[in-house]
Protein backbone atom coordinates (compact mmCIF):
# COMPACT_ATOMS: atom_id res chain seq x y z
CA UNK A 1 0.00 0.00 0.00
CA UNK A 2 1.22 3.34 -1.25
CA UNK A 3 0.16 6.93 1.10
CA UNK A 4 -0.47 9.88 -0.03
CA UNK A 5 1.03 12.86 0.38
CA UNK A 6 -0.81 13.74 3.11
CA UNK A 7 -0.52 10.57 4.83
CA UNK A 8 3.14 10.81 4.74
CA UNK A 9 3.19 14.16 6.12
CA UNK A 10 0.83 12.91 9.21
CA UNK A 11 2.85 9.96 9.76
CA UNK A 12 6.40 12.04 10.06
CA UNK A 13 4.20 14.39 12.21
CA UNK A 14 3.42 11.44 14.58
CA UNK A 15 6.97 9.86 14.31
CA UNK A 16 8.19 13.39 15.22
CA UNK A 17 6.18 14.10 18.52
CA UNK A 18 7.08 10.52 19.41
CA UNK A 19 10.65 10.81 18.79
CA UNK A 20 10.80 14.31 20.99
CA UNK A 21 8.20 12.80 23.56
CA UNK A 22 10.96 10.22 24.27
CA UNK A 23 13.68 12.15 24.28
CA UNK A 24 12.19 14.36 27.10
CA UNK A 25 11.39 11.54 29.17
CA UNK A 26 15.00 10.35 28.78
CA UNK A 27 16.44 13.94 29.80
CA UNK A 28 14.19 14.29 32.48
CA UNK A 29 14.79 10.71 33.82
CA UNK A 30 18.77 11.68 33.67
CA UNK A 31 18.36 14.70 35.36
CA UNK A 32 16.29 13.31 38.42
CA UNK A 33 19.10 10.96 38.76
CA UNK A 34 21.79 13.31 37.95
CA UNK A 35 19.66 15.55 41.04
CA UNK A 36 19.47 12.51 43.18
CA UNK A 37 23.38 11.58 43.28
CA UNK A 38 24.17 15.49 43.53
CA UNK A 39 22.08 15.08 47.34
CA UNK A 40 23.56 12.06 48.54
CA UNK A 41 26.93 13.12 47.46
CA UNK A 42 29.27 13.60 50.53
CA UNK A 43 28.90 16.81 51.70
CA UNK A 44 25.46 17.85 50.40
CA UNK A 45 22.86 18.99 52.66
CA UNK A 46 20.80 15.83 52.75
CA UNK A 47 23.52 13.24 53.15
CA UNK A 48 24.38 14.36 56.56
CA UNK A 49 27.93 12.97 55.91
CA UNK A 50 30.78 15.69 56.46
CA UNK A 51 33.13 15.87 52.76
CA UNK A 52 36.16 16.35 54.75
CA UNK A 53 35.99 13.69 57.38
CA UNK A 54 32.99 11.61 56.64
CA UNK A 55 31.50 12.21 60.02
CA UNK A 56 27.82 12.82 60.51
CA UNK A 57 26.44 15.64 60.71
CA UNK A 58 22.37 16.76 61.94
CA UNK A 59 20.07 19.18 60.15
CA UNK A 60 21.27 22.07 59.31
CA UNK A 61 19.43 25.41 60.78
CA UNK A 62 16.91 27.65 58.55
CA UNK A 63 19.48 30.01 59.19
CA UNK A 64 22.48 28.64 57.25
CA UNK A 65 20.77 26.98 54.50
CA UNK A 66 18.89 30.62 53.98
CA UNK A 67 22.55 31.86 53.82
CA UNK A 68 24.25 29.12 52.01
CA UNK A 69 21.41 27.96 49.78
CA UNK A 70 23.70 25.36 47.92
CA UNK A 71 27.14 24.71 49.75
CA UNK A 72 28.83 21.54 50.14
CA UNK A 73 29.72 20.86 54.68
CA UNK A 74 33.22 20.01 54.40
CA UNK A 75 33.61 19.57 58.24
CA UNK A 76 31.10 19.73 61.66
CA UNK A 77 31.94 19.85 65.38
CA UNK A 78 29.62 19.24 68.20
CA UNK A 79 29.08 21.47 71.60
CA UNK A 80 31.81 23.51 71.26
CA UNK A 81 33.18 27.25 72.61
CA UNK A 82 32.48 29.66 70.08
CA UNK A 83 36.04 30.30 68.01
CA UNK A 84 35.32 33.82 67.51
CA UNK A 85 32.39 34.85 70.40
CA UNK A 86 33.74 35.85 74.02
CA UNK A 87 31.48 33.84 75.89
CA UNK A 88 31.22 30.36 76.90
CA UNK A 89 27.71 29.50 75.51
CA UNK A 90 28.07 26.42 73.72
CA UNK A 91 28.20 26.24 69.69
CA UNK A 92 27.67 23.63 66.83
CA UNK A 93 30.25 24.60 63.87
CA UNK A 94 29.65 23.93 60.29
CA UNK A 95 32.73 24.61 57.73
CA UNK A 96 30.88 24.97 54.82
CA UNK A 97 31.90 25.66 51.08
CA UNK A 98 29.51 27.99 49.19
CA UNK A 99 28.89 26.77 45.76
CA UNK A 100 29.80 29.44 42.85
CA UNK A 101 30.23 28.82 39.45
CA UNK A 102 33.79 29.58 39.05
CA UNK A 103 36.48 28.59 41.40
CA UNK A 104 37.30 32.15 42.30
CA UNK A 105 33.48 32.65 43.74
CA UNK A 106 33.77 29.48 46.35
CA UNK A 107 34.74 30.47 49.82
CA UNK A 108 34.97 28.31 53.15
CA UNK A 109 32.96 29.73 55.60
CA UNK A 110 32.70 29.03 59.65
CA UNK A 111 29.21 28.99 60.63
CA UNK A 112 28.65 29.26 64.45
CA UNK A 113 24.98 28.03 65.57
CA UNK A 114 24.08 28.69 69.39
CA UNK A 115 22.96 25.26 70.94
CA UNK A 116 20.65 26.29 72.88
CA UNK A 117 19.29 29.28 69.99
CA UNK A 118 19.45 28.07 66.65
CA UNK A 119 18.18 31.30 65.44
CA UNK A 120 21.52 32.73 66.81
CA UNK A 121 23.99 32.05 63.78
CA UNK A 122 27.59 33.94 63.19
CA UNK A 123 29.36 33.88 59.43
CA UNK A 124 33.26 33.91 59.59
CA UNK A 125 35.89 33.19 56.61
CA UNK A 126 37.23 29.84 57.73
CA UNK A 127 40.69 30.11 55.69
CA UNK A 128 41.89 33.58 56.14
CA UNK A 129 43.20 34.80 59.63
CA UNK A 130 44.13 38.13 59.90
CA UNK A 131 47.04 39.09 62.64
CA UNK A 132 47.99 42.03 63.72
CA UNK A 133 51.77 42.86 64.30
CA UNK A 134 53.30 45.08 66.86
CA UNK A 135 55.32 47.35 66.06
CA UNK A 136 58.46 45.92 66.80
CA UNK A 137 57.69 43.11 64.19
CA UNK A 138 58.42 42.89 60.32
CA UNK A 139 55.72 41.97 58.61
CA UNK A 140 58.90 40.22 56.05
CA UNK A 141 60.60 38.41 59.60
CA UNK A 142 56.81 37.11 60.51
CA UNK A 143 56.06 35.34 57.43
CA UNK A 144 59.92 33.87 57.54
CA UNK A 145 58.85 32.09 60.41
CA UNK A 146 55.91 30.64 58.95
CA UNK A 147 55.20 27.15 57.97
CA UNK A 148 54.39 27.62 54.71
CA UNK A 149 53.06 23.69 54.46
CA UNK A 150 50.26 25.51 56.53
CA UNK A 151 50.11 29.21 56.15
CA UNK A 152 50.33 31.97 53.77
CA UNK A 153 50.43 35.79 53.74
CA UNK A 154 48.14 36.25 51.23
CA UNK A 155 47.57 39.86 51.66
CA UNK A 156 47.24 43.69 53.43
CA UNK A 157 44.18 45.01 55.08
CA UNK A 158 45.06 48.48 53.72
CA UNK A 159 42.68 49.87 56.34
CA UNK A 160 43.85 48.01 59.48
CA UNK A 161 47.35 47.34 58.71
CA UNK A 162 46.80 43.87 59.36
CA UNK A 163 48.20 40.90 57.57
CA UNK A 164 45.80 38.06 55.63
CA UNK A 165 47.00 34.59 56.45
CA UNK A 166 45.33 31.67 54.34
CA UNK A 167 44.98 28.63 56.57
CA UNK A 168 45.30 25.05 54.88
CA UNK A 169 43.39 23.16 57.55
CA UNK A 170 40.07 24.68 59.04
CA UNK A 171 38.37 22.30 60.40
CA UNK A 172 36.62 24.21 63.78
CA UNK A 173 39.23 22.04 65.73
CA UNK A 174 42.18 23.11 63.65
CA UNK A 175 41.11 26.90 63.72
CA UNK A 176 41.11 26.98 67.34
CA UNK A 177 44.64 25.74 67.66
CA UNK A 178 45.67 28.03 64.28
CA UNK A 179 43.71 31.03 66.64
CA UNK A 180 45.87 30.16 69.41
CA UNK A 181 49.53 29.59 68.29
CA UNK A 182 49.28 32.66 66.41
CA UNK A 183 48.13 34.35 69.55
CA UNK A 184 50.96 32.89 71.43
CA UNK A 185 53.64 34.15 69.26
CA UNK A 186 55.54 36.64 70.07
CA UNK A 187 55.40 39.55 67.68
CA UNK A 188 51.61 39.10 67.12
CA UNK A 189 49.45 41.94 68.79
CA UNK A 190 45.81 40.54 68.05
CA UNK A 191 43.87 37.85 65.61
CA UNK A 192 40.50 38.05 64.24
CA UNK A 193 38.28 35.96 61.96
CA UNK A 194 36.66 38.57 59.27
CA UNK A 195 32.73 38.24 59.28
CA UNK A 196 30.99 37.27 56.14
CA UNK A 197 27.49 38.38 55.33
CA UNK A 198 25.20 36.88 53.14
CA UNK A 199 23.78 38.78 49.91
CA UNK A 200 20.46 36.97 49.63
Amino acid sequence: MILGKKERRITIAIGLIIGVSASSMLVRHAIDIKKEQAETRLGSYKSLKCAGSEESFPPLPATITEAIPNGVVIFFEANRTSLVQKTDTLINAWVIETAGSFRSERLFLLAEVDVLSSTKTHFFRASELYIKLMKSTTSSSFEQGLDIEKFKVIGKNSSTGELIVQIRNFSPENLHATKNYFNSMPGVKSTRFSSWHSAH
